[in-house]
């Protein structure tokens, strides 16, 4: 035998919003039917939640409990501080799974740019050795000393006597 939300709720005193935010978070385990209603194992209700004194004591209860403003704000505090730590919970593991799959991404990166760079090493051809270098300079002045010397071996000449 299975309990729906509403029973459940009935059978712990709770609400069946904690109910509902129990199954959503995990730790409280049911399935739902082909109706899409929960069915929640009373065993498995029990180890969450612990079960009312009976079913007429718990309707006397319930009226005790809520009775004054003051314990029914406190209920809902409760209820409410409660769906916030398991909320708290599910941040704290979204963000630790987001570390971890970082951490994998920046791994598979790092390996995936190492094997593109020894590809790029592999399909690239060898370097060219560096150009030799004319010795143009050299000869250029080789020349320009030569002009030079002609001309003035040329104008010494003229001014040079032949016949004396």
């Amino acid at each position: 035998m299975y309990l729906s939300l509403g029973q459940a709720a009935r059978e712990t005193g709770k609400s069946k919003s904690v109910i509902s935010n129990a199954l959503k978070s995990g730790r409280l385990s049911g399935v739902r039917n082909g109706k899409g209603e929960w069915e929640i194992d009373p065993s498995e209700l029990f180890r969450v939640f612990s079960p009312q004194n009976g079913s007429e004591n718990g309707k006397k209860n319930d009226l005790e409990r809520f009775s004054t403003p003051e314990n029914a704000l406190v209920e809902l505090l409760k209820e409410q501080l409660q769906n916030a730590k398991e909320r708290e919970q599910q941040a704290l593991e979204r963000e630790r799974e987001g570390r971890e799959r970082e951490a994998r991404l920046l791994a598979l990166l790092e390996s995936e740019s190492a094997a593109r760079r020894d590809l790029e090493l592999k399909l690239l051809p060898p370097p060219e050795p560096p150009p030799r270098r004319h010795h143009r300079p050299g000869l250029l002045l080789a020349t320009l000393a030569l002009a030079i010397a002609a001309l003035v071996w040329t104008r010494t000449s003229a001014d040079w006597p032949l016949g004396e």
